[in-house]
């Protein structure tokens, strides 16, 4: 078992949009984002669209907040998009490593991360740290999957419970 760390900044991420069907995540079929009419470049969004909430997203799933002088509609460039997901990225890192108190497995923290880069790093990763930081390591997995989750989102936290209990990544088999 390992401390925690960081998320690992040399890692190309590929943010591609999928299909779940029959419990399984085809990564490969919306590859080109055909399923939004939005241009697309090197795996990223580049027009901010509004998402299924209404809120106003680009990039790598990047939620626009108030005041970040982007519009629906209006494009980015990918270098942005990748900025976007870096500063995403150490948010997530950040509210992990001040919250979580016991440690992980990096197929933990991954699952972990991929939980509240859906969720948030404010009160979902607070609730997410009481449920881990109990060191009830056994029963994480179906907490991830009971975690803030509608039906839409039920085939992400299967995934991201096999994440943290077996390690095993690919969604689609």
């Amino acid at each position: 078992m390992q401390a925690l760390g960081s998320v690992n900044s040399n890692i190309k991420f590929h943010c591609r949009v999928g299909k779940w069907q029959n419990e399984r995540y085809d990564a490969d079929f919306f590859q080109d984002h055909s399923h939004i009419d939005v241009p697309v470049s090197e795996g990223f969004i580049v027009l901010v669209y509004a998402d299924s909430a209404g809120n106003p997203t680009v990039g790598c799933g990047h939620l626009v907040l108030p005041g970040g002088n982007l519009q629906v509609g209006q494009t980015i460039t990918v270098e942005r998009a990748r900025e976007f997901l870096k500063k995403d990225l150490r948010r997530m890192d950040g509210a992990l490593n001040a919250k979580i108190h016991v440690p992980l497995y990096q197929r933990e923290y991954d699952a972990l991360v991929s939980v509240i880069f859906n969720s948030g790093p404010g009160q979902a990763a607070d609730e997410l740290a009481r449920i881990v930081n109990q060191g009830d390591y056994e029963n994480v997995p179906d907490s991830i999957k009971d975690f803030r989750c509608g039906t839409r989102l039920r085939p992400r936290r299967r995934s991201e419970a096999r994440i943290f209990a077996e390690g095993v990544y690919d969604a689609t088999h």
